[in-house]
């Protein structure tokens, strides 16, 4: 801002150094409330599974279609101690962004769906652990003894 001063004198305000002072730490303060928010939904598991439209959209968002009803639902219990195959199971949802730890012990609900766009085979399956209405783990597989079991989706972590 430049403004004009008695006898002729001009004197210049700069704003720049504010403006930019402003601006980081508007910055930071919207850097803290993102963070907060994600580590809220991921403390509380994050993601609603209570009801079947949810864990759909949850597996549109993976890039799966799948059928509409689920094929099986059953009550399963988290092991409070984890086996070996457990630690790999858990070790395969972490790739997707999930820790079953933080359930070791809890009965949850399983719901098992049938994939409709996995490339190259028809009888792929999503299946989804669901505890205290929010989605909590799963996986990708195939029944067949040559099958796969993969993780839902890829964090980048």
């Amino acid at each position: 801002m430049i403004m004009n001063g008695r006898e002729g004198m001009t004197v210049t305000i700069s704003f720049h150094g504010k403006k930019r002072k402003l601006m980081f730490l508007a910055a930071v303060v919207l850097a803290a409330v993102v963070v907060f928010f994600v580590c809220t939904a991921h403390a509380s598991g994050g993601i609603p599974g209570a009801e079947n439209e949810d864990r759909i959209r949850f597996l549109h968002q993976c890039g799966w279609q799948v059928e509409e009803e689920p094929l099986s639902v059953r009550e399963v219990t988290i092991p409070k101690t984890f086996s070996k195959v457990y630690q790999q199971y858990n070790a395969l949802n972490q790739q997707a962004g999930f820790d079953l730890t933080k359930s070791a012990g809890k009965v949850c609900q399983q719901y098992v769906y049938h994939v409709t766009n996995y490339a190259g085979n028809p009888d792929v399956r999503a299946t989804l652990l669901v505890c205290q209405k929010r989605i909590i783990g799963g996986d990708l597989s195939t029944a067949a003894l040559d099958g796969f079991m993969k993780p839902l989706r890829k964090t980048g972590s």
